[in-house]
């Protein structure tokens, strides 16, 4: 019970931090796997009075990985039924190239802008369509989403940071007497941190592992069977063992930046 009280206004922080970070690292990598799945379903269309390569189209713009030519008489066949007795070779050269562009990623409004008005710079190119109207809806949800959930964690990594300064200038305050004996013996900076070191490694590590554990049964509890369709593909995305060792590692450099500051700001004083 004395071990809980002393290390609970530590440990109840960091985990509060480790959690918000992890919930970046499992949000950014479940919605990237939703936006290369968006992207591989947009493509723009180009109309074009000649034919055209891929490297033609390369050439104007580097964010082109796929070109598909549309068949012309995919484009006869959506024309009127009484048109179809008419469709010789005249009408079938007269009309123009159709291509389906895709874009190796997913771009924001301005970019997929200038991507547009580089294929217009080519004479060979009569019209670009960017499906711009849904394109935009998609990506400022996105954008919205992971810049309000950024802010969130951002301010809770600050308060959560500094609960644990203060925390540690508790330790430091109940080690005071001692630390000062080692001083008066000529003790180094870290030998009489040592303590603070300690106690706020083994902090660290017990953080980490409970965070570790929530998302652990976030992902194999809570997500995983429920039809949520954007994580029913990326369930495996939520966690991943790798992840314990981040969380490990950020933690002990958050402890061991709270020690140097404490440590140095008593020794200034």
């Amino acid at each position: 019970m004395k071990f809980i009280k002393q290390h609970i206004s530590l440990i109840f922080p960091m985990v509060a931090i480790l959690l918000g970070l992890e919930f970046f690292i499992a949000f950014d990598r479940t919605t990237k796997g939703y936006e290369n799945s968006l992207r591989d379903n947009y493509a723009m269309l180009v109309v074009a009075n000649d034919e055209m390569s891929i490297d033609d189209f390369k050439s104007w713009d580097s964010h082109v990985y796929k070109v598909t030519e549309i068949e012309k008489s995919k484009i006869l066949n959506k024309v009127d039924s009484s048109l179809q007795a008419t469709k010789d070779s005249n009408i079938h050269n007269k009309i123009p190239n159709f291509y389906s562009i895709k874009l190796n990623k997913y771009l924001n409004e301005q970019e997929l802008e200038r991507v547009k008005q580089n294929f217009l710079k080519s004479d060979k190119v009569k019209r670009v369509e960017t499906f711009d109207t849904l394109h935009n809806s998609n990506y400022g949800l996105f954008s919205s989403i992971k810049l309000s959930f950024q802010t969130f964690i951002v301010f809770m990594t600050i308060i959560g940071f500094f609960l644990i300064i203060k925390q540690m200038e508790v330790w430091n305050f109940m080690h005071s007497q001692r630390m000062k004996v080692m001083d008066i013996f000529g003790a180094s900076l870290f030998l009489r941190s040592k303590v603070l070191i300690v106690m706020g490694l083994i902090d660290a590590i017990i953080s980490a592992l409970i965070a570790s554990g929530v998302f652990y049964i976030i992902q194999n509890v809570w997500i995983r069977g429920k039809h949520i369709a954007i994580l029913e593909d990326n369930v495996d995305a939520l966690f991943e063992f790798h992840d314990v060792f981040t969380l490990c590692l950020v933690s002990i450099v958050i402890v061991m930046v709270a020690v140097f500051l404490v440590v140095i700001n008593v020794k200034e004083e």
